[in-house]
């Protein structure tokens, strides 16, 4: 019975798809649109078809597919290829090469399982101080990687360690709030900051060339970190009391201390992991003095990991996913392919008339900017860097019209992206709880937290629309 279930499924996933990029072909051949050219017909098309692939992926094709019907679309249309390819060369791109090998260097090393437990065997554990253990660890990982993955690998298997050796019954609250706190520290503190995920970066680059990508870049850390670093904190806060646990915790600062202990000494990989993230750091902070670049100082710490031996040749091309790169290549790329296409001046339009009318009252702009950005993720399964990018075309008109500063539909689709109600939403579910096993969360309580956040997030945003008229950038 299971099996038939399946294949229906297989089969209606199947139809969809060919349904979707029949749409595609149709739209590139018939031209169906008024003020849209034929270069815009294939290339819309072309986008639809390679939508349908990440969304539907049929013979389980990996992101690369949709960048290949793009690139051909493309060309059939004549738009010159270092234009269809500008992403690859976007300063962004090359920031997450080397930052996704740091982060993988952490995970092998061992190096982050040890700043784990080296910080937890000096706490006498409660839920609050594991909670606050989480959020600073967090924060630590967040600086050192701006892989999410990475750093929710590392950190949910840490904590099913803990809730075991505080014998928590499996799928009880206390599990699942040991649980899903780590991977929520791993995940939500570092979001909306330039360097702590790719999320900054990319939806940046989302922006116009010039002034706006300027500003949007050198003030991202004031407008959109600080307050969200803050409700990274309250989310994990109301956690606790959503999921607050009645089963007291057995753990003792001994058997944490024994579980550093059983780490064994540092390797040698795991000190030159510790090199070339000091080397991270130092480069970091001489960026005020020095003419250096974030990229040349992520490139010399990938270089002292090569020679360290840290990294083999193997890892190069296993270590970290090139499908994801090549895919965030042609994300990067979505703007210059609508401008050149004539998508962007076609689309302007229809987005100004959608977004003018509620642009005039702050609280009403987030709150509908964000209801639409939630709707769209039930259908944008690549976690809204797609909806985004559409999106974000409207954001000149926004800005010269209306004065709304582009960091704050930035937040907007920040804190659209990473709802979690469903797995197909939210890949790095299925991902942690493919390393946690069964000794992970309970899936209620993992709908608990996803409906907190998505109510919590209602709030921040209107208390966001007086913090931003405080500071003066609306």
């Amino acid at each position: 019975m299971n099996k038939e279930n399946n294949k229906s499924k297989i089969s209606i996933k199947q139809i969809l798809s060919v349904v979707v990029i029949a749409l595609g072909i149709m739209i590139a051949l018939i031209e169906p649109f008024d003020g849209l050219g034929q270069v815009g017909h294939i290339m819309l098309g072309s986008i639809i078809i390679a939508l349908a692939t990440w969304i539907f992926r049929p013979g389980k094709g990996t992101f690369i597919v949709g960048a290949i019907i793009l690139f051909l679309g493309g060309s059939i249309a004549g738009i010159p290829i270092p234009d269809l390819a500008s992403g690859f060369s976007n300063a962004t791109l090359w920031l997450l090469i080397p930052a996704m090998f740091l982060g993988y260097a952490l995970m092998k090393t061992g190096l982050g399982k040890r700043i784990v437990f080296a910080l937890f065997k000096q706490l006498k554990l409660s839920y609050i101080k594991i909670l606050i253990g989480w959020f600073i660890i967090g924060i630590i990982f967040a600086l050192i990687t701006p892989s999410i993955t990475v750093r929710f690998l590392i950190l949910t298997p840490i904590a099913v360690v803990v809730a075991d050796a505080c014998c928590l019954e499996k799928h009880s609250k206390g599990r699942s709030l040991v649980v899903i706190s780590a991977w929520v520290a791993a995940i939500f503190p570092g979001i909306a900051w330039q360097n702590g995920s790719l999320f900054g970066p990319v939806f940046t680059s989302y922006l116009p060339e010039g002034s706006m990508r300027n500003m949007a870049t050198s003030q991202m850390w004031l407008h959109t970190m600080a307050p969200w670093i803050v409700f990274s904190l309250v989310f994990m806060a109301v956690l606790y009391f959503v999921l607050k646990p009645e089963q007291k915790l057995t753990v003792t600062q001994e058997q944490l201390s024994k579980m550093y202990a059983d780490l064994g000494k540092l390797s040698k990989e795991e000190k030159g992991c510790m090199v070339a993230f000091a080397l991270l750091f130092i480069g970091l902070i001489l960026q005020i003095f020095l003419p250096i670049t974030t990229i040349q100082v992520l490139f010399a710490s990938l270089i002292l990991l090569l020679l360290f031996a840290v990294l083999s040749v193997k890892d190069i091309s296993h270590g970290i996913s090139w499908d994801i790169v090549v895919f965030f290549g042609i994300i990067l790329s979505f703007s210059r392919i609508c401008e050149i296409s004539g998508i962007t001046i076609w689309l302007s339009p229809t987005l100004a008339s959608l977004l003018g009318p509620i642009a005039g009252s702050q609280i009403v702009f987030v709150l509908a900017l964000y209801g639409l950005c939630v709707f769209l993720r039930f259908f944008d399964v690549t976690q809204g860097w797609v909806s985004s990018a559409i999106l974000a075309m409207a954001t000149p008109m926004l800005y010269e019209t209306f004065g709304i500063n582009p960091l704050i539909c930035i937040m907007v689709f920040i804190c659209a992206s990473n709802i979690f109600f469903f797995r197909y939403q939210q890949p790095w579910i299925g991902q942690a709880e493919s390393v946690c096993g069964e000794g992970g969360w309970n899936s209620r309580h993992l709908l608990k937290a996803s409906l907190v956040y998505a109510l919590l997030v209602v709030v921040f945003l209107v208390i966001c629309t007086f913090y931003w008229s405080i500071i003066g950038i609306w």
